[in-house]
């Protein structure tokens, strides 16, 4: 399927229904439109119809209420890297508080090595992307060509932390197994990176 396709697809109900029983809501979807968004119900969105990848990216994220992102754009690794590194530095610089992250595309946990610092779950069969049927008006699904995972990044203060992720642990693991070692921040990944890659890991790509 082709990205021109891909643009109009969204995630599946039951990944958002879980992300919202995790956070308790959804204030911010940085790349859905307003169909998609009558399944997300986000406070806030950035329209895809009206804003590209590169303009998202390149703009600070304010987020309302209490800062809770929901990323899942089910498109290629490219796209999918970026709008994950973008999160990440959002996150990092306070703007998100907590944030669920689709990784609609299998290759793109390897493009993101920092994933292995917070919790990820690996479903126990494919998730399918939805889209929304305006003469039907409902949403369908359609059956995806990979597997995908879920990355969360939790409050970071310590209360919050321990809290949200238990309560991820407990509602995402019937989607699937939720992986994480809680001494993986201390891991020097960016260095091994750097040796394996020849290169320094690109944040901003």
């Amino acid at each position: 399927m082709g990205v021109q396709h891909r643009v109009h697809l969204g995630p599946p109900s039951k990944l958002v229904d879980a992300s919202k029983a995790v956070m308790g809501a959804i204030d911010f979807d940085p790349f859905s439109t307003k169909d998609l968004n009558r399944l997300v119900n986000a406070a806030r969105i950035i329209d895809r119809d009206k804003h590209d990848l590169d303009s998202v990216l390149a703009m600070d994220w304010t987020l309302p209420g209490e800062k809770r992102a929901f990323v899942g754009a089910p498109h290629g690794a490219a796209w999918s890297r970026r709008l994950a590194n973008k999160t990440l530095r959002e996150y990092r610089k306070g703007n998100v508080e907590q944030a669920v992250l689709w990784i609609a595309n299998n290759e793109t946990i390897t493009k993101i090595p920092w994933a292995w610092d917070f919790p990820v779950c690996f479903p126990f069969s494919r998730l399918k992307p939805s889209w929304y049927d305006d003469e039907l008006e409902m949403f369908r699904t359609i059956c995806p060509s990979s597997w995908s995972c879920v990355v969360y990044l939790p409050p970071v203060d310590p209360q919050g932390f321990h809290t949200k992720l238990s309560r991820f642990q407990n509602t995402f693991c019937t989607i699937g197994s939720v992986v994480f070692n809680e001494e993986s921040g201390q891991r020097d990944w960016e260095k091994a990176y750097e040796l394996g890659m020849k290169k320094k890991y690109n944040y901003r790509d």
